[in-house]
């Protein structure tokens, strides 16, 4: 119950925060959930203003930067296309 006040009190402050904690929740421990990955980042992709409020929202959490942390967690493929989505090369 505690999480579910604490994502909706961060949905209301600030959403780019939020989506920049749950995109390192995927990642976050041993193996990738990739299926949540690919969503939440396709779903922040579409509005690219957002997206670049994600990223420095990530960098401001955790010191690093959002592209580095996906390409340390895919490959191939499928790097490419996840970092793509997010606007980096």
């Amino acid at each position: 119950m505690e999480d579910a006040l604490i994502h909706q009190l961060r949905t209301g402050t600030d959403k780019a925060m939020r989506d920049a904690i749950l995109l390192e929740e995927t990642m976050a421990g041993a193996g990738t959930k990739d299926n949540l990955l690919v969503n939440r980042v396709i779903r922040a992709h579409w509005d690219r203003n957002h997206m670049s409020q994600v990223k420095g929202a990530y960098r401001a959490r955790f010191h690093k930067d959002l592209a580095s942390r996906i390409k340390g967690e895919t490959s191939g493929d499928y790097e490419k296309l996840m970092v793509a989505c997010i606007g980096e090369r």
